[in-house]
């Protein structure tokens, strides 16, 4: 009895590779889809997939207005502005610039991480 319901547990799991969810932010769309953050999470029988949020960090992404894309659980930055307390408990959705979107996704509204339209345009360059 508890195999069989175990079981239907489990048909119910997301698969690797659907789709969570279309988030928007800012006019920008992020295709979600349910993943693993590494080999071991995949490797662990006991972890589903998850939704799997951009990595704004490694490959940083701009609204429209130059404020960078960021995720509430990315790390804090240089600028933070926020409570006190061990810095290393703290993400983005604890700081003051930060800006709730869709999902776990927003926008960091500091003017120092801001891009301006003459640094847009070089990147592209």
């Amino acid at each position: 009895m508890l195999q069989k319901i175990f079981a239907q547990g489990r048909s119910s799991a997301p698969q690797e590779g659907t789709l969570y969810k279309i988030a928007n932010v800012r006019g920008q769309t992020f295709e979600l889809y349910y993943g693993y953050y590494d080999e071991k999470e995949r490797s662990n029988p006991m972890i589903e997939p998850m939704p799997i949020y951009p990595d704004f960090l490694r490959e940083p992404q701009y609204a429209s207005d130059g404020c960078a894309f960021v995720t509430q659980m990315q790390d804090i930055c240089q600028y933070y502005i926020g409570e006190g307390g061990q810095m290393e408990d703290r993400c983005c959705a604890d700081c003051d610039y930060y800006c709730h979107g869709d999902e776990l996704l927003g926008v960091c509204m500091c003017p120092q991480r801001r891009r301006t339209p003459e640094s847009q345009e070089k990147q592209k360059d």
